[in-house]
């Protein structure tokens, strides 16, 4: 691929890359399986700095995975045809392409893979779901126009298009697209004027010259007539256009002294999305069985503490709960969530809320090097919402409050607010909607579920 070609790749994989957070299995694909296969490389090294990737070639030896791998002749040629038709181990398959060991290519194999016994195979809602369960991504670069290709979108919970214009329909699966800019005003109009003129025949063109010059001769003689009133108005009104210019200059300075708060910057290692790549059961109006769920402080929105470390998915609820010694980080939350999926209910752990990422890089650091969360798993995700319990608590009051909510079944945990007093949440979620099988419960143990975006910090 040509060096344009490639700073297309990491544009955009640096413009999708937010739609694979909190994503745990895509299918990449596009018109050009090359295109698609470079960007879905690109966009595993972008997840890589926060949780381990693997991309598997389904389209076979597509080259820039195969480039990836840079196996030698002499190097084990199975993968993934020789895993699904041979039983080969997917581990003695993957191969790592990082210095860190986080990003893996999984290559086509010895023998066709873009066939339907693979595409179809139930085999990939079993490594789908293994993947979510660890915090991993896997990326199936793959054929659309394949006999199965609708069945692997449909196990891995997602479609993601590349070169796409137009969102893609594919039944019921869900497909992760945002439009593409359009292009630069400037190339569009270096198109149009190219075509113009290849259009125009050398008569055409002398024409539209001497058109032109008599126009400019035009104008120079109208200027020229002209020119006594001109001067004698320009002198006249000089005094009162200074006055206008010096006026103008002072409101200009005054203009100059308003302030704009500066955007929370985030890092370009870390891929955190405002959510647009949800399930179905996510999006959409949220409702419990007694009404709406209405976000109850909206004018805290500037001020959320929305990042947090993912840290895993539990069956259930006692096997959800984390070791002492990552509850005593803080903010440890147990999220009943649904699988898009099949939809399973998962109880989902994560650690942390914070108002700047970095605070959640730093903690998702600190728990890899205590070997709390391995290499495997682990992830940044952006969860304004929570439910408020309890607010204006003193310090000294949290852990007999947060006692009193645990006896009731409900996992309560605390964030310091600027003015000092502490609030308690439970849960911690990425939309209204995702929100309302908590929301349920609470108002089946008669706790009224208050739906607000979580503020403070941990202490």
């Amino acid at each position: 691929m040509t060096p344009l070609d490639q700073a297309w790749v990491q544009a955009e994989a640096r413009r999708l890359a937010p739609l694979l957070e909190g994503e745990h299995a895509v299918v990449v694909s596009g018109p050009d399986v090359v295109a698609a296969a470079a960007v879905a490389l690109a966009l595993a090294q972008v997840h890589g700095a926060t949780r381990r990737v693997a991309v598997a070639d389904l389209v076979g030896d597509v080259a820039p995975l195969l480039a990836a791998v840079n196996a030698g002749p002499d190097d084990d040629p199975h993968g993934i045809a020789d895993s699904f038709l041979y039983g080969v181990s997917l581990n003695k398959i993957a191969r790592p392409i990082d210095a860190a060991g986080s990003v893996f290519v999984m290559p086509s194999g010895t023998e066709a893979v873009a066939l339907e016994a693979v595409y179809s195979n139930e085999r990939w809602r079993r490594l789908a779901a293994g993947f979510q369960q660890v915090g991993a991504l896997l990326l199936l670069v793959a054929v659309r126009d394949v006999p199965g290709f609708e069945s692997l979108c449909q196990y891995a919970g997602a479609l993601l298009p590349v070169g796409e214009r137009t969102a893609p329909a594919l039944g019921d699966v869900r497909v992760l697209w945002i439009a593409p800019p359009p292009p630069p005003p400037d190339e569009v109009r270096k198109v149009e004027r190219a075509k113009t003129v290849a259009a125009e025949d050398e008569g055409q063109r002398r024409s539209r010259l001497f058109a032109s010059l008599a126009a400019a001769a035009a104008v120079v003689l109208a200027v020229l007539w002209s020119w006594p009133t001109l001067q004698a108005r320009f002198f006249s009104n000089a005094e009162s256009g200074a006055a206008t210019a010096d006026s103008t200059s002072v409101v200009a300075s005054n203009a100059g002294t308003l302030e704009t708060p500066d955007a929370t910057e985030i890092p370009d290692t870390i891929a955190v999305a405002d959510a647009p790549a949800l399930s179905a059961t996510d999006t959409g109006p949220a409702r419990t069985r007694s009404g709406p769920l209405v976000v109850a402080n909206p004018e805290d929105s500037a001020s959320i503490a929305q990042f947090a470390v993912y840290f895993v998915n539990a069956n259930t609820l006692e096997q959800a709960q984390p070791p002492a010694n990552v509850e005593a980080l803080g903010a440890v939350a147990i999220s009943p969530v649904l699988d898009g999926a099949n939809n399973t209910r998962w109880f989902r752990v994560t650690v942390g809320a914070g108002t700047d990422s970095a605070q959640a890089v730093a903690l998702l650091t600190r728990l890899r090097d205590a070997g709390e969360v391995g290499a495997t798993s682990g992830s940044i995700l952006r969860l304004p919402y929570g439910f408020r319990l309890e607010r204006g608590l003193a310090v000294s009051a949290v852990p007999q409050s947060i006692a009193r909510w645990t006896q009731r079944g409900i996992y309560a945990y605390a964030l310091r607010q600027t003015d000092g007093t502490v609030t308690l949440y439970t849960g911690a979620f990425r939309t209204p909607a995702q929100a309302t099988l908590l929301a349920d419960s609470l108002q089946q143990a008669g706790i009224p579920p208050t739906l607000v975006y979580r503020t403070g910090r941990t202490f």
